[in-house]
């Protein structure tokens, strides 16, 4: 048995088709597949699924379900929705048509409304220029405090199925070049949001997005705060955040390194809207 729930496509800023990457999760012998869109958003990006295209991502997803089922890979329609204030939450209203199988929740933006919209994974450079005028001041801090008070903040509003990439904030802090990761106020931060999600009994993903592309040497989130969520109890599964084909099945071995370093013994799949079910890493390891 293999698996991930987090997939992109050119509906959003995904670079294949649906169909390419639903028959590469089948070469790795998927058994069950997410597509996670972006989530529609009212305000225009380069990166999220336009609303014009919306109707023709959930028909082909569904479509997909039906090809494959019969095959014995169980394809799931997702949507990565975004804890935003100010611009959109989770739960919005507006995605309930959609007759969702799951959600993931994600903070991708860390500016508060009134202030100039930008997220901690764009493209480096682009963040530095961003980022030196949202902290004109140069306390740097500021983006692990918005980041882990936004994470704080959606994990407790709610609204969706699983963690996105917990700890992306770090993306572009290579080096530590803008803040410490070991500051003991980072990682308390950081171990608040994982306590709240162990108390509401949520999944979390170990997302292999920024080592398939090469932003990070290690998967979200780090080892200590992967390690915080198995002391916590906290259930996990796999994303590999594939936006090519070459990232489905290919890092999925490093996920289930990270949960072995962090005692985890099994991992947890979506096997029908709403009903996770638990199995060892052993058995998924047999698979790849």
């Amino acid at each position: 048995m293999a698996f991930s729930f987090h997939t992109h496509t050119t509906f959003c800023d995904g670079k294949a088709d649906a169909a390419t990457m639903a028959g590469a999760a089948f070469g790795h012998h998927y058994t069950h597949l997410g597509f996670s869109a972006h989530a529609p958003v009212p305000i225009k990006t380069r990166w999220n699924l336009p609303w014009e295209r919306a109707e023709a991502y959930v028909a082909t997803v569904r479509a997909l379900a039906r090809e494959y089922a019969p095959r014995g890979m169980k394809i799931f329609l997702g949507l990565e929705t975004d804890y935003a204030p100010g611009i959109t939450m989770p739960d919005e209203p507006a995605y309930e048509p959609f007759h969702l199988d799951f959600s993931i929740g994600s903070v991708h933006y860390i500016t508060a409304p009134g202030e100039a919209f930008f997220t901690v994974d764009e493209p480096e450079e682009q963040f530095a220029s961003k980022v030196r005028k949202w902290a004109a001041d140069g306390d740097y801090r500021r983006i692990w405090k918005r980041y882990w008070q936004y994470m704080a903040e959606m994990i407790e509003h709610g609204g969706f199925d699983i963690i996105g990439h917990f700890d992306l904030v770090k993306k572009n802090n290579a080096d530590g070049r803008w803040f410490d990761e070991q500051d003991p106020a980072y990682i308390d931060a950081a171990f608040q949001a994982v306590d709240l999600a162990a108390e509401k009994g949520l999944v979390a993903e170990i997302n292999t997005g920024g080592v398939a592309r090469g932003k990070h040497h290690e998967p979200y989130p780090s080892a200590r705060i992967l390690k915080r969520m198995y002391d916590k109890g906290l259930r996990i599964t796999i994303g590999d955040d594939a936006h090519a084909p070459q990232h489905i099945g290919t890092y999925q071995h490093v996920a289930m390194s990270a949960a072995w370093g962090a005692g985890f013994a099994s991992l947890w799949y979506l096997d029908a809207p709403g009903l996770w079910k638990e199995i060892s890493i052993d058995q998924v390891e047999k698979t790849l």
